[in-house]
């Protein structure tokens, strides 16, 4: 092996320049030999000292003596080549000269070995102080580390000029994957933005160096059976030929290896190796130190924030118990490293079904992230075991659910929350990455889970009591209103108000039933919506809908999951009903109306949301039978006090009528003198035209009062059906019209007639009837401004055998408060009226066996519709 590199010595390309050297100093020896002895004589022969010295430098001592043994040879062929022999050898001064040779070419060889241990003596005292320099450089840089990116960089590039190498690659053990990463390399194009896990034959070498604790050196890593360098690093530009494995271990911390590579074969001294040991002690000790800092740090935190979430824990009732979940998944996303998100779920025990109530991180869930049942999937299977579980690779764990999606991250740590010894739901921290999670992280998110088990126990407990006192409260409210109130509108509008209020439901409606149509309509609305819903009447029949259906089966219904209930019906105002409670409201054991209340996520309903509803239903069937009792003695006592004023109104209209017969019977006989008088004057023959003129005047008046008079007389006297022969309603309005026709031009009034043609007659008495269109066109004349319009309209109605004469104005309208009481003697509106105009017009309508109705139109003015019985066809 010795001789192998001293002939590998001699054939390299340094040897070749030196043996150029030497072999340049003979030949010119050679040339210069003859002239020099020529002129010199044998004292020439010393030249040839000169390649004996070069070789004994170039090549130390035995060279050196090899050489001058030569040299002595050398001189001997060349006085023998011309003819001196005998001056060479032996001579008298040929031997001292060649021992003299012979000592030079030792001396020189000596004198190279001084050197060089001279050189390199100084040479091992700069490597050292370079290699204690270049040391602790190395640790003030992992010390002085900001990012653990950054002190592994640094590392890799000190390692790389300590060992004047190439490139260095750190690798680093990862305890809870059991795999061995690449975090930094001195390569340029291979910059480390992440950690990359080694395949485990590539891993082999590494995990013997750091159980062993010993460097490892490859002079010619083609011939070796590891493999040092990754597939992924592996470059034809940065071709691997030796490398030396240093360990990054001391003590208890193992860190992982640095593996600093050479491009060309090296060969490691056994001084390489150990201080390649000892600088792997020194930065292993200085990543220990930050190691336990930073674990020094993570504790404090961990006690900072557990601190936050017992302080928490004392103000749930102030913060709310979503607040307080909320801040312990915060906490553990931030306290557990390597965690993307934190999810709390709740056991929903009337579904058995596990419900996200708080999350951290980014929310991108797939199936079966934020619900799930009891006993599936990973939370599933904690919540029924009580044990907590950690899923290091969701794709190939059985334990975790797979959904028709792949999942969005890869492992899971899941713990229960458990309080008096059951389970109550799991909180779990979820990664991209797989293997994320370790035996402390278990540990931290178990002392979080007994947290949040405190927190949601005693924000139950908080609730339950703030749930009663509510309850409590509103019965009472409801009670005393009850008491000190009647009015029943008042009431359900006010347990509304009260309901909305208190629990801050979605939505809350009172349906109830029409007794006419037996529907269920509307009556009050409340909530976030407003009143809008109820701005329009709105029915709904019985058995529509889950209020139709309470109301068709008299029971109570309730369901947290509307979308699943088959009778149940939208309304496109309330999008976002989720859950609804439908009580009956019974009295007498007959159903009256319906109390509908509606609730958004993530609020649902319990028992004891339907046992209060059932007893404030309970409380308003009271409230309506109450009023319903009010209403009826009401109605009685309207009814009994109309009664007397009709007695009161017929009394006064016989006192009329007796006195308008007394009346016009005193008013007939004079008026018949009267007339008598006035047709004798008319027979006179002496009357001038002028005169003759006034009389006719004078006699048209009297027949038109005693026409009057004979009619106030009939009004009050009783009709004879064998009386009424057919009458032209058509001619009747247009013989009023022209009447008034003079009287509606001074008072600047328009008159639109719309007649039907060929309308039948009616039957009935033509003087009464005229009465009747009279009293109507008068009072729409007297109630309008200049400029106003009747417009009159007469139709045939063949079905009913009915006429319906039709008269409208656009005056001011009938006032509201007397609509009711429009044709009750001495009732109006008017200041010169007397009240007695459309009672004498309803009387004879109703005489006819017709019927008169009042209302206001649309716009302005009022409508009168008259119904009379129809005969046969007539003109128009």
């Amino acid at each position: 092996m010795v001789v192998q590199k001293s002939l590998s010595f001699f054939l390299t390309k340094s040897a070749w320049i030196r043996w150029g050297i030497i072999l340049g100093l003979t030949i010119a020896y050679i040339l210069l030999f003859r002239p020099a002895v020529t002129a010199f004589g044998p004292a020439a022969t010393p030249l040839v000292a000169l390649p004996v010295i070069a070789a004994g430098w170039f090549f130390g001592v035995p060279a050196g003596l090899i050489f001058s043994i030569l040299a002595v040879s050398l001189n001997y062929f060349l006085f023998a080549s011309i003819g001196h022999a005998q001056d060479s050898w032996p001579g008298q001064y040929i031997i001292p000269g060649n021992l003299i040779l012979i000592l030079t070419g030792f001396i020189a060889g000596g004198l190279r070995g001084w050197v060089d241990r001279q050189i390199g003596t100084q040479n091992v005292l700069r490597s050292r102080e370079r290699y204690f320099a270049l040391t602790n450089i190395m640790t003030q840089s992992v010390l002085a580390g900001k990012t653990p990116e950054d002190i592994y960089f640094h590392l890799a590039n000190h390692l790389t000029n300590l060992f004047e190498a190439d490139y260095t690659y750190i690798a680093q053990c990862d305890s809870t994957r059991s795999q061995i990463n690449f975090v930094s390399t001195t390569l340029p194009s291979k910059k480390m933005v992440e950690s990359i896990p080694l395949a485990s034959p590539e891993a082999a070498m590494i995990k013997s160096v750091v159980q062993s604790g010993n460097a490892l050196t490859l002079d010619d890593l083609s011939n070796s059976q590891f493999e040092a360098v990754p597939s992924f690093l592996r470059q034809s530009s940065y071709q691997t030929h030796s490398v030396l494995i240093i360990p990054l271990i001391t003590g208890d911390y193992e860190f992982g290896a640095a593996l600093v590579a050479f491009s060309s074969p090296h060969h490691f001294t056994m001084e390489e190796v150990t201080r390649a040991e000892l600088v792997g002690k020194n930065v292993t000790l200085a990543l220990s130190s930050i190691h336990q800092k930073e674990q020094i740090q993570k504790r404090l935190k961990e006690a900072n924030a557990l601190a936050e979430v017992a302080h928490a824990l004392i103000g749930t009732e102030r913060v709310g118990l979503q607040t307080v979940l909320q801040f312990i998944v915060d906490s553990a996303k931030d306290l557990i490293k390597g965690a993307d998100r934190g999810i709390i779920h709740l056991l929903n025990e009337e579904q058995e079904l596990l419900i996200a109530q708080a999350v951290a991180g980014p929310v991108s869930p797939g199936k079966g992230e934020f619900k799930m049942h009891s006993g599936e999937g990973a939370a599933g299977q904690a919540l029924s075991s009580g044990e907590a579980i950690n899923i290091a690779d969701t794709e190939h764990d059985p334990r975790f659910l797979l959904g028709a999606t792949a999942p969005s991250f890869r492992s899971l740590l899941v713990v229960p929350l458990q309080a008096a010894g059951q389970s109550i739901g799991t909180i779990s921290v979820l990664s991209n990455e797989t293997y994320a999670f370790s035996t402390e992280d278990m540990e931290i998110l178990k002392v979080l889970g007994t947290q949040a088990a405190l927190a949601i126990e005693n924000a139950r407990l908080f609730e339950t009591t703030q749930q009663r006192l509510k309850e409590v409260n509103i019965l009472y409210q409801i009670s005393r209103s009850l008491a000190a109130s009647l009015d029943a509108e008042q009431l359900i509008g006010d347990t509304i108000v009260l309901l909305q209020e208190i629990f801050d439901y979605y939505y809350v409606q009172i349906y109830l039933v029409d007794p006419e149509t037996g529907n269920l309509v509307l009556r009050h609305g409340s909530g976030r919506m407003g009143n809008e819903p109820v701005q329009e009447r709105q029915e709904l029949s019985a058995g529509d809908g889950i209020v139709g259906h309470v109301a068709e089966t008299g029971e109570a219904f309730v369901t947290n999951n509307v979308e699943k209930v088959v009778f149940f019906k939208r309304n496109p105002l309330l999008p976002e009903t989720q859950s609804e409670i439908a009580v009956p409201i019974k009295i007498d054991e007959q159903v009256t109306g319906v109390l509908d209340i509606q609730q958004i996520p993530p609020h649902r309903f319990s028992n004891s949301d339907l046992q209060l509803m059932t007893a404030i239903a309970d409380q308003l069937a009271v409230v309506l039978q109450k009023a319903r009792l009010y209403s009826t003695l009401q109605t009685s006592l309207q009814q009994e006090q109309m009664v007397r004023s009709q007695l009161i109104q017929s009394e006064r209209l016989a006192l009329v009528g007796r006195l308008l017969a007394s009346v016009s019977h005193e008013l007939n006989n004079p008026l018949q003198v009267i007339q008598n008088a006035l047709f004798l004057l008319k027979e006179e023959t002496n009357l001038s035209d002028q005169g003759k003129q006034d009389l006719d005047v004078i006699l048209a008046e009297a027949e038109r009062m005693a026409a009057m008079i004979e009619r106030l007389r009939s009004a009050y006297r009783p009709l004879r059906v064998k009386d009424f022969r057919p009458v032209a309603l058509n001619g009747l309005i247009e013989d009023v019209h022209t009447l008034i026709t003079t009287h509606m031009r001074h008072k600047e009034i328009a008159f639109e007639f719309i007649p039907e043609t060929d309308l039948p007659d009616v039957l009935g008495l033509p003087d009464q009837l005229r009465q009747v269109v009279l009293n109507l066109f008068l009072n729409a004349i007297e109630v309008m401004e200049p400029g106003g319009c009747i417009t009159v309209q007469t139709q045939s109605l063949p079905q009913q055998n009915e006429i319906l004469f039709t008269v409208q104005d656009t005056g001011p309208g009938i006032d509201p408060e007397i609509m009711p009481r429009i044709f009750d003697a001495f009732i109006t509106s008017k200041h010169t009226g007397t009240g007695l105009g459309l009672t004498i017009t309803h009387d004879i309508i109703e005489q006819h066996h017709g019927r008169i109705e009042a209302e206001n139109a649309p716009r302005r003015g009022a409508i009168f519709k008259v119904w009379l019985p129809a005969g046969e066809r007539g003109g128009a």
